[in-house]
């Protein structure tokens, strides 16, 4: 058996904290790893049960960030009272009392949440004791066992290998006293812009408002021409078995409400698709901001990330040169039959032709609104010593004058092998821009 969890988040909320317990219980003993770690039972009141537990919150604390990174954005898991295939659970205490006898082994390690999750599993709730020890971070020091247990000493450094927790050999001392010396070595890169600007537009909410309303208009005139449904109580229509076979192949057995249901879910699309329009006008009129990211040190960085804040004025779209105007399918006529199986595709009507939206490519930044920015995150890179990237360009448009002729906004970089961010401020000149007015299915401004 394996773990069937995904890995690639945080463990928050008590859904997703079950659903950990679960993958638990129909897993393998093998299927402990550096990241998570479980126990049938132990009652942390008692010395043993304490420091068992300390030991596993040590062992995580002591793993290399880049390492830890991997799984679950940098947290590991330790869960008492569930092993697989049998859930035990463990007597819920005190947070505080817990944290209490932990900190006699901790000392003042204190970057771990400690809670009970209650699982039923047809036979009673039983509480499930879940650890989160938070990432390690580079610049931090080595943790050691602060109270002797057993043959273990104070200043025992407990490392966590893969399924298994042990006193830290050479080669891992050695990357810790690394991880440490890192407090001093701050990331340190430049973002600069090679090209672009950020074009000011006019409004586009009208124009865009009546494209809508004149397909809106157009497609449910359809509703007012569709052809009268046979009368039931005509005889005659339906006395040939010939008739019948015909009518029920000529019928649209969609209702009114099920055709508009389609028409504004195929009006929305057309909206979307009409704002990508206009952005690849503004593009092709305009130029697009492109940045550069250098690295002026002699050591390599790994997985560079660069989040640029604007205004939330500024509207952002990944500049993509081979993509094309997604223009989504329209409903089918309504009163019309669905053509069976083997009879061909539907002719193309006036309406746009019909596009899959493909998923975003794996290169492009992620855009979103927060907190009255918006916020483009670049795709994380890797960058030798005094090695120089350029990274993927994006529209930038606004409705709103710039009075000094620039925009201005943040940057941030950070990597995952060093301390640390680096964050300035990055003006961005603006463009006027007067766009042609877009003929777009026989509408003009």
């Amino acid at each position: 058996m394996t773990l069937n969890f995904e890995t690639g988040e945080p463990v928050v909320g008590l859904a997703r904290q079950r659903e950990l317990i679960e993958a638990v219980l129909g897993a393998s003993s093998a299927d402990e790893s550096r990241w998570l770690e479980w126990k049938s039972w132990h009652d942390v009141s008692k010395a043993e049960g304490a420091f068992a537990v300390s030991k596993a919150i040590l062992g995580f604390a002591n793993r290399m960030p880049d390492v830890a990174a991997q799984w679950a954005e940098g947290h590991a898991y330790l869960l008492v009272g569930v092993e697989e295939r049998v859930l035990h659970g463990v007597t819920a205490y005190d947070i505080e009392k817990v944290d209490a006898w932990l900190g006699r082994y901790l000392g003042g390690f204190g970057r771990y949440q400690l809670t009970y999750v209650p699982v039923d599993n047809g036979e009673g709730t039983k509480q499930v004791m879940l650890v989160d020890v938070s990432p390690p971070r580079w610049g931090d020091p080595l943790h050691t066992l602060h109270k002797e247990y057993q043959h273990f000493r104070p200043g025992t450094v407990f490392h966590r290998y893969t399924g298994r927790t042990e006193p830290a050999r050479p080669a891992e001392i050695e990357a810790l006293t690394e991880r440490a010396r890192r407090a001093t070595t701050r990331v340190s890169v430049d973002v600069t812009l090679t090209a672009g600007t950020v074009a000011l537009v006019a409004p586009t909410e009208g124009l865009r408002g009546r494209i809508i309303g004149h397909y809106r208009e157009a497609l449910m005139k359809q509703l007012d021409n569709s052809p009268a449904e046979p009368d039931s109580g005509a005889a005659g229509a339906w006395s040939s078995t010939y008739n019948l076979l015909r009518t029920l192949q000529n019928a649209d057995h969609r209702s009114a409400d099920t055709f508009r249901k389609e028409v504004e879910e195929y009006l929305d699309d057309l909206d979307t698709a009409v704002q990508q329009a206009l952005v690849q006008q503004i593009r092709a009129a305009g130029s697009p901001v492109t940045l550069k990211l250098s690295n002026p040190e002699d050591q390599n960085l790994t997985k560079v990330q660069v989040v640029l804040s604007l205004p939330d004025t500024v509207s952002a779209h990944f500049t993509d040169d081979d993509g094309g105007v997604d223009w989504p399918t329209p409903p089918r006529e309504y009163g019309t039959a669905t053509l069976p199986i083997g009879a061909g595709v539907l002719t193309r009507t006036a309406y746009p032709g019909p596009h899959a939206f493909p998923p975003p490519r794996p290169d492009s930044p992620s855009i979103e609104q927060e907190e009255g920015c918006t916020v483009i995150r670049f795709s994380p890179v890797h960058l030798r010593p005094h090695e120089t990237l350029t990274l993927a360009p994006v529209t930038l448009h606004s409705t709103q004058e710039a009075d000094t002729g620039t925009i201005t906004g943040q940057w941030q970089a950070t990597a995952t092998n060093l301390g640390g961010r680096v964050q300035r401020s990055l003006p961005l000149p603006t463009q006027r821009l007067e766009l042609a007015p877009p003929v777009l299915f026989g509408l003009e401004e």
